[in-house]
C-alpha cells in the first residue's frame, strides 16, 4: 500500500497516511492538525484551503459519521446547505472521511478570561436561543470556544463528533459552555477577578431562567462527570484522554469557588 509519510510535531513520531485517504489529493500539501487523542485525525490542504477529517478504526469511523450527521442537523436547523460547510463525505467498512471547508473567521481563545469573553457568551446564547436549540434533545456535546467560529455578525459551531451520543437534556450545551468559560482560563493559573464572579452570576441567573434540569444547574460539575462517564460514546473519548471533558480537569479549589457563587445565586 502506498504511503505519504509526514512528521508529527507534536509528538514528534512519524505518521503513516494512507494512499486512498488522500485519493486524488496524493500531491498536494498538507498540513498535520493537532487534536485531542480521539481516534481521529485531521490534515489540512494548504492550496485547496479544507480540512479532511479521517479514520480508519471502528470508533473513529463512527466519530466521522456523528460528525456529518450533526453538520447535517446543524445546518437545517441554522438555514444552511449542507454544502456551505461539508466538501465530501465517504465511508465504508475499512475507513471513513469528511471534507470541510475552511470558514472565515476567529475562534475565541477558552484560556482567556470569564470578562474577556463575556460578550461572545451572550452573542452564542443569542444564537443559541434564535435557532431554538432549548427546544432540542440533541447536543454537540463538547461545546467550548474550541468549536466555536465568530465572523462579523454570525456563528458557526464546528466538531460534532459527539452527534450520536445519548445526551437528551434540555440545554446542556450551553450550560456546558458558561462553566467552560468560568473554569478554562484559571486551570493555567489565571486569576478570577470579583469582575469574574460578578458576570458569572449574571449567567448563571439567565439559565435559571430557562427552566432546565435543576441538577445539571444546582450541581454541574457532579453532574457532567456523570453524564460523560455514563454515555458510551463520551466515556469512549474521556479514557483516551481526560483532558478532553474539561470537569474532569478543574481543581476542587476553583470548583469550590463556582459552587459558591452558583448557591448564592440558587438561593437568593
Amino acid at each position: 500500500m502506498l504511503h505519504k509519510r509526514i512528521s508529527d510535531f507534536f509528538n514528534y513520531k512519524r505518521v503513516n497516511i494512507p494512499f486512498h485517504i488522500l485519493d486524488e489529493n496524493v500531491d498536494d500539501k498538507f498540513d498535520l492538525i493537532k487534536t485531542h487523542k480521539n481516534n481521529t485525525s485531521i490534515i489540512f490542504f494548504t492550496k485547496k484551503l479544507f480540512y479532511r477529517k479521517f479514520s480508519k478504526s471502528k470508533k473513529g469511523i463512527e466519530k466521522i459519521e456523528a460528525e456529518y450527521r450533526g453538520l447535517n442537523w446543524y445546518c437545517n436547523n441554522t438555514k444552511r446547505k449542507k454544502s456551505f460547510i461539508i466538501k465530501k463525505y465517504i465511508k465504508n467498512n475499512k475507513f471513513a472521511y469528511i471534507d470541510l471547508k475552511k470558514i472565515e473567521g476567529v475562534k475565541i481563545k477558552s484560556w482567556s478570561t470569564l470578562s474577556k469573553n463575556y460578550l461572545h457568551l451572550k452573542k452564542i446564547l443569542n444564537h443559541y436561543n434564535k435557532h431554538e436549540f432549548i427546544n432540542s434533545n440533541k447536543v454537540h456535546g463538547d461545546l467550548t470556544f474550541d468549536n466555536i467560529i465568530f465572523s462579523k455578525k454570525k456563528i458557526f459551531i464546528i466538531d460534532w463528533e459527539f452527534f450520536n451520543s445519548k445526551i437528551k437534556f434540555r440545554g446542556y450545551d450551553i450550560v456546558y459552555l458558561f462553566l467552560s468559560a468560568a473554569c478554562l482560563p484559571y486551570v493555567i493559573g489565571k486569576k478570577f477577578s470579583n469582575k469574574d464572579a460578578t458576570l458569572f452570576k449574571k449567567l448563571w441567573k439567565v439559565l435559571i431562567k430557562m427552566n432546565l434540569n435543576k441538577k445539571m444547574l444546582r450541581s454541574p460539575f457532579v453532574f457532567f462527570k456523570r453524564i460523560i462517564k455514563q454515555d458510551k460514546i463520551l466515556n469512549s473519548s474521556l479514557k483516551l484522554s481526560k483532558s478532553k471533558f474539561f470537569p474532569f480537569i478543574v481543581n476542587e479549589s476553583h470548583k469550590k469557588k463556582i459552587m459558591q457563587l452558583i448557591n448564592s445565586v440558587i438561593n437568593k
